[in-house]
Parts: C-alpha cells; structure tokens; sequence
C-alpha cells in the first residue's frame, strides 16, 4: 500500500520568526466512494447488457427499438458511473460532475421505460397502469438521491482534497 499525498500548508508564527509547517493527509472518502461507484456501476453494466438477451418476439418493430435504445442507454449510464468512480478513486473533481452526468442519464432512462410500460399496461388495466408509473417515478426518484449522495459525498466531506 502506497502511502497518501500530504498536502502542506506553511504560515509564520508571530514573534518567533520561524515558519510552522502543518501537515495534513488527504481524506480516504473519495477512494471509498469511488470504490462504491465501480462496483454499482459495473453491476449496473452487467445487468443491463443481459437485456440486450431478452426475447421481444411478441412486441412490435417500435418498442423493440425504443427497448433496445433504452437498455443502451442504461449501460452507457452505468458505464459513466463506473468512470466517476474512477476519477473518484484519483481524487479528481471531474469525477463528481461526471457521476452527476450518469445519474441524470440513468434517472431519464428510468422515467422513460416506466412510462412506456405503464402506458402499454393502461391499455389493460388503468389501475395496473398508474401503480407502475408511480412505482417507476419513486424508483427514479430514490435512485437519483442514492447516487448522487455516491458521487456528491467525497466533495462536501473535504472538497479541498479532490484536485
């Protein structure tokens, strides 16, 4: 194990004339988070490229394309995450701003299919229907709390170690 980057801050004490060197390691939060962001994103990968295996035999040429599209988009979110976690990892600052980026992505990706679903589902049962766009809506909703406190966190414990 590499030992951390110490960051060095000097002032001179008053009266003593010799300079006072305060030395301050970085905090291991965004290795952590960063850690936690691949292991959620390539999961996310995982999973979401096994949808590209799904028999759609029985939806028509539209929905296949738009299922298709969705389940990309899905993989290149979590793909991003993955990277987030990367720039996390290496106290890099641009790893918040690209794990907010993938979480915006994967929350659009979530609004969208559950609202085709339930819109093919009201067709059916209106009931049926509106209990998967809210449950679709509370699950975007949680995973865009959840991941943005993944990438955000290292930034607001100590920003001034991310460079």
């Amino acid at each position: 194990m590499q030992p951390q980057d110490a960051q060095m801050m000097g002032q001179v004490a008053p009266g003593i004339g010799q300079q006072v060197i305060i030395v301050q390691n970085k905090s291991g939060g965004p290795k952590v988070f960063g850690i936690i962001a691949i292991v959620l994103g390539g999961i996310g990968v995982v999973l979401n490229g096994l949808n590209f295996t799904a028999d759609l035999g029985d939806l028509d040429g539209g929905l296949v394309t738009l299922y298709y599209l969705l389940t990309l988009l899905a993989v290149a979110s979590n793909g991003m995450f993955v990277y987030a976690g990367i720039l996390l990892f290496q106290y890099r600052r641009s790893g918040v701003w690209w794990g907010f980026g993938a979480v915006g992505v994967g929350v659009l990706s979530t609004v969208i299919i559950s609202l085709v679903i339930a819109s093919a589902l009201s067709e059916l049962d209106e009931s049926l229907g509106e209990a998967v766009a809210g449950f679709g809506l509370i699950s975007a909703g949680l995973q865009a709390i959840c991941c943005s406190a993944v990438v955000a966190l290292p930034l607001l414990m100590n920003g001034a170690d991310l460079d």
